[in-house]
């Protein structure tokens, strides 16, 4: 409603405000949106106003599931604080990431995958089943372009009375592959976002392609796809900005923003280190931490989409 009055000013009521700012909004929406999925290399089609919207995925997707997904601030804390730059490096990131799983194309895997997003309940709550909810995402492989998740703290591969268990805590867990008895025709890691884990692993852990990579078609089995929505894109593109450990990094990297004497001391016994064992020819070292995200990524809570 319009309302003119001496002088020929307009007063807006408040509902055409608010109607003046969700119109600016969708605008900004509109010319913001496309530059987004340029630089993530995403169809335009993949996201319009809803949240839920999501891709053509290249198999039938039988589930939903999701990951609340918090990234830590550099210094590793996520509480509140207000006494801190707004930097990337000093915000603590949530987001939602959705996943579609392939049921048919890959069943076993999608119940191994499952199983681990709603465990089983207990009354024991001191004693948990392994479960996504407090897994993390602990790299991202510059050679093959894998995110890699569902990382389990405390969950381990144990040899007990000479058979392959999982153990977690307490618990001892069968250690069953997750490979399929009749496989349908194997899908290509052509694409982002497909969901892959590794062949003769029976952890729960899993990765997540950023790019094409059709070398791992011989040793991972693809078995679901990110359902790319606005809340994902934008957690996809704070992952390209985490830092990641590397071999070759710069010897006055401060890895733990301290500064001063200390960190020259920690640089210098850490080149030293990684130096002596190059020169032997050891590369345990590069295999275990290349990679590996420098602020930390934990999944919060994790559940099926009905």
């Amino acid at each position: 409603m319009l309302r003119i009055v001496t002088g020929s000013l307009i007063i807006l009521s408040w509902s055409c405000v608010q109607a003046l700012i969700i119109d600016r909004r969708s605008y900004m929406a509109q010319l913001l949106l496309p530059s987004l999925l340029q630089t993530l290399d995403l169809p335009s089609s993949t996201l319009s106003s809803s949240s839920t919207v999501t891709t053509d995925t290249v198999a039938e997707v039988t589930d939903k599931v999701f990951f609340d997904v918090r990234i830590a601030r550099q210094d590793g804390s996520s509480y509140i604080r207000d006494d801190l730059p707004d930097t990337f490096e000093n915000r603590v990131i949530s987001a939602r990431i959705t996943m579609g799983l392939f049921g048919k194309q890959a069943p076993n895997h999608v119940e191994k995958f499952l199983s681990y997003v709603l465990p089983p309940k207990d009354s024991d709550v001191d004693n948990p089943f392994p479960a996504f909810g407090r897994s993390s995402f602990t790299s991202l492989s510059q050679e093959t372009g894998l995110l890699s998740a569902g990382y389990i703290p405390s969950l381990r591969v144990s040899d007990i009375g000479g058979s392959t268990a999982l153990t977690y805590g307490s618990r001892v867990l069968p250690a069953s592959l997750w490979i399929d008895k009749s496989p349908t025709t194997k899908l290509s890691h052509d694409a982002k976002g497909l969901l892959t884990h590794k062949t003769l692993d029976v952890t729960p852990n899993f990765g997540i392609t950023t790019r094409p990579e059709p070398s791992l078609d011989a040793t991972h089995t693809i078995f679901g796809q990110v359902l790319w929505d606005d809340s994902t894109v934008s957690l996809f593109r704070d992952f390209q900005d985490i830092p990641t450990y590397a071999m070759e990094r710069p010897a006055g990297y401060d890895d733990f923003n301290t500064g001063g004497l200390t960190t020259s001391v920690y640089n210098a016994q850490k080149d030293f280190f990684r130096g002596a064992a190059k020169s032997f020819g050891d590369t345990r070292v590069s295999k275990l931490y290349e990679g590996k995200l420098l602020r930390r990524v934990e999944v919060l809570q994790a559940g099926i989409i009905q």
